[in-house]
């Protein structure tokens, strides 16, 4: 969970799913605990899909040492499945398994795409469309996959999802609805948009794909990124890809309407510029002002700075070093050694005049133009100045091994 042990607990924002302390949703911090209202509400919501999945066998059931495992199997058949499952994901009781399948079922299975009682402000026409949407997802898609040894006297099959064999005596996993013979290895039936392990075996079939609930939802309608319900209404708003409810379209922090506004996207969130520059504008290292939206920036290694020279500067000759090489230094930024070091930067010792003055000692007796690396290393000769602490000199190093060699030699 993101807001770690700091968030006093989950507390329903009015619309949004999620928590008002600390913005998380619900089923992170179901990972931590299950309110006794969620567990009925989880259990209800299982039973329900079960009840109208596509299966033989009846519902999964816990065991002492398992919260769930696959109906129909013998106890060694269970310990089989579960060993093709990463740890992490097999639900030992009081275990991150668990709690992985807690908050994948509140993912894959939103209740608010099923029951009207779960989703804010439906008028009564939607809440009609939202039953029959539910109830024809149900009737033509809803599965429930049946784990089974596959038959020693068989020659096999391809998993439906990695394609590899799957061998008489090996377990495996058979929907209904994909069509006689379908079947995966348990860790391949997997949601074909999100590729979690179908929570429960729980899939809807579609196209000859599997879905977890979530996501076969969002094939059919779109979703709303503020308050995640399905959109039922005839218009919604579209940005970047993404949709949302006419009304939700607001500022993730203040909640003010966007429709025709600036906004800035963040975390797939929408931002009005006041927030956003409130609460991610970074902060000018050298004027300590926070950088606008609207004003260029220079960053540098997790600094930055106001793209103008009076900020991008050298910390002691203020020099401007936009388009220049500059020397980083403990947190400041120079434009030559001698200032690194607080030296006068008019010293003949510098960086830029030695450099200055080795180049123009090279013209003067350099007669070979065709050979000398300055030239042959083409017009885009590109460098950067690097100070080695070890060796205590300047280095220039270039984009050709010769162009190297040559100024090691005329800076030695």
């Amino acid at each position: 969970m993101r807001c770690g042990d700091q968030c006093p607990g989950f507390r329903v924002h009015g619309w949004r799913k999620i928590c008002v302390h600390c913005k998380c949703v619900r089923e992170e911090h179901a990972v931590r605990s299950v309110p006794g209202q969620l567990e009925k509400m989880m259990t209800k919501l299982v039973s329900d899909f079960q009840r109208h999945s596509i299966s033989d066998d009846d519902s999964g059931c816990a065991s002492e040492e398992y919260a769930w495992v696959p109906p129909g199997l013998k106890p060694e058949q269970v310990y089989q499945y579960f060993s093709c499952l990463p740890e992490d994901r097999v639900p030992y009781v009081n275990s991150p398994g668990e709690r992985y399948r807690i908050k994948q079922l509140l993912h894959q299975l939103p209740a608010h795409d099923s029951e009207p009682q779960y989703c804010n402000s439906l008028d009564e026409e939607e809440k009609k469309e939202l039953r029959l949407f539910s109830q024809q997802r149900k009737r033509e898609n809803l599965g429930r996959g049946v784990v089974r040894l596959f038959p020693v006297t068989m020659t096999g099959a391809i998993c439906q999802q990695c394609g590899r064999q799957i061998c008489g005596g090996d377990i495996a996993v058979f929907a209904s609805r994909a069509g006689h013979g379908s079947c995966w290895h348990p860790q391949c039936f997997q949601c074909a948009s999100c590729s979690e392990l179908l929570v429960d075996l729980i899939y809807f079939y579609q196209d000859g794909q599997i879905y977890c609930g979530r996501h076969h939802a969002e094939r059919l309608k779109p979703r709303c990124q503020a308050c995640d319900e399905i959109i039922l209404a005839d218009e919604c708003t579209e940005a970047e890809g993404r949709y949302w409810h006419m009304k939700h379209f607001c500022c993730f922090e203040c909640e003010a309407a966007l429709g025709g506004q600036r906004y800035i996207m963040r975390e797939s969130r929408p931002y009005c510029c006041s927030c956003y520059e409130s609460l991610y504008a970074e902060y000018c290292d050298t004027c300590r002002e926070h950088i606008g939206i609207d004003q260029g920036q220079m960053t540098y290694e997790g600094q930055h700075w106001h793209a103008v020279e009076s900020c991008f500067c050298c910390a002691l000759c203020q020099l401007p070093l936009l388009g220049r090489p500059f020397l980083p230094r403990a947190g400041l930024i120079f434009c030559s050694r001698s200032c690194s070091l607080g030296e006068d930067p008019n010293n003949s010792d510098s960086c830029d005049s030695a450099l200055q003055s080795r180049h123009a000692q090279h013209n003067r007796h350099c007669g070979n133009s065709d050979k000398c690396p300055l030239h042959c290393s083409g017009s885009e000769w590109s460098s950067y100045i690097k100070w080695l602490s070890s060796s205590k000199r300047l280095l220039l190093t270039s984009s050709t091994h010769s162009s190297r060699k040559w100024l090691r030699s005329i800076l030695a």
